[in-house]
């Protein structure tokens, strides 16, 4: 069958179905770097803007892919919507080839957030709009673990059918997930190491965690900025209290609120506690509490540790999360990556979601004292060997964390396709 390729990115809708035997008789795509880098692998020629294109001229097709831009909707965006001066408007194109058009399917991709976004009035909007130009809609958030694939990365997946009778069915999950040491490349080509900062940033970390006493079991996430804090949190925030009340008390590593003006008081506590409101959510309360009880219980090792903790330069490098309960506190065989939430350890059986808002969060391997390879992530979101990219780390980088995972497209396609 014929398809089209709509933000069509690095091509990963292009991957899967020409694999299954379809063929690709348009593309488009807004950013230059990727129309020709598509054009590289493919051999086609690409679209630029799919605002300014005539609808009529993109070629009659049977299948309609696109992965529409996610930033009004993802949760580390602005969560603009259909408000969102650009991306927002980007469904309304997809429809309007949709009504010239009517392919008989649609594969669509977009961030779990849009399912709940606004409280599901935007998914409810976009799916009587569908419904209304003549198709039956199925939607499901996916990973690429659920098909053995070693990449924690949850996407929404919305198919459609013109034929009302056509009856689809998901693919079946995998129980058992491929090690994720297949997935690494002895010799990358194009390698990013750690920066001088956060290597030794890391070097403070093992040495804390693997000198810890036998008796001490770290609590999930630590926030050592609460060491000595005493700053009211259950049923007030800091905010909320005059100056003078506020005074009373000790901010994050216990410095004295004092004799201090309000501005200067909330400058002095942790970033998480900054914030403007009355009540902080229950689950914010429950990590302080759980962090306040943590210090109180081991006073004396905190107070050693803060004297390594202090200088980090960045305050998320002195939150800890370590996701691997069980395992003997050490660095060997874990994923790495620095979040806002903090530096989080996992267990390398699956790769943490490649994001595309920033290179920052991408999973390092502490052994080999780099990020992942280009090579890496390809085969994470199942691209083949031989196919071509850019060597510019930012461009690289950002485009793989928006890619559609190849593999799974591949089977969600082959079981509507059949």
């Amino acid at each position: 069958m014929k398809f089209i390729d709509l933000f069509s990115g690095l091509g990963g809708f292009h991957v899967a179905l020409k694999k299954l035997g379809h063929k690709c008789v348009y593309a488009s795509e807004i950013l230059p770097i990727l129309r020709k880098n598509y054009e590289r692998n493919f051999k086609i020629k690409v679209s630029g803007d799919i605002t300014k294109i005539n609808i009529k001229k993109i070629p009659n097709h049977q299948i309609l892919c696109a992965g529409f831009p996610c930033q009004p909707f993802s949760k580390v965006g602005s969560q603009e919507g259909f408000s969102h001066k650009i991306a927002g408007n980007m469904f309304s194109y997809i429809l309007k080839i949709l009504r010239i058009k009517k392919p008989k399917y649609i594969i669509l991709e977009n961030v779990p957030n849009l399912f709940r976004h606004n409280d599901g009035k935007t998914w409810k909007k976009m799916e009587k709009q569908l419904n209304n130009i003549g198709y039956k809609i199925y939607k499901k958030i996916i990973s690429p673990t659920d098909f053995g694939i070693p990449h924690d990365r949850n996407r929404f997946y919305i198919i459609g059918t013109r034929n009302k009778i056509h009856k689809f069915s998901w693919p079946i999950n995998t129980k058992k997930i491929i090690s994720f040491k297949n997935f690494i490349v002895k010799k990358p080509k194009v390698i990013r190491y750690l920066s001088k900062e956060r290597y030794e940033t890391l070097k403070v970390w093992k040495s804390i965690i693997t000198n810890k006493p036998k008796n001490i079991r770290l609590i999930n996430p630590l926030w050592t900025t609460e060491f000595k804090a005493t700053y009211p949190y259950k049923n007030q925030t800091p905010f909320s209290m005059k100056s003078e009340t506020l005074g009373k008390f000790k901010g994050k590593y216990g410095v004295s609120l004092r004799s201090k003006s309000k501005i200067m008081q909330i400058k002095l506590l942790p970033n998480y506690a900054q914030t403007k409101e009355k009540k902080f959510p229950l689950w914010k309360i429950k990590i302080l509490n759980k962090n306040r009880l943590f210090y109180q219980k081991n006073k004396k090792w905190c107070d050693k540790i803060e004297k390594q903790i202090k200088p980090l330069i960045f305050e998320a490098n002195q939150k800890f999360e370590w996701n691997c309960m069980g395992d003997q506190y050490n660095f060997n065989n874990k994923l790495i990556s620095f979040r806002p939430s903090g530096i989080r350890i996992r267990r390398n059986i699956s790769s943490p979601t490649l994001v595309a808002s920033t290179i920052s969060q991408l999973p390092i391997i502490y052994n080999k004292k780099r990020y992942l390879s280009f090579e890496e992530c390809l085969k994470l979101q199942g691209f083949p060997k031989n196919f071509k990219h850019t060597n510019n780390f930012d461009q690289f980088y950002s485009s793989i964390g928006n890619a559609v995972n190849c593999k799974v497209i591949e089977k969600i396609a082959k079981n509507l396709i059949n």
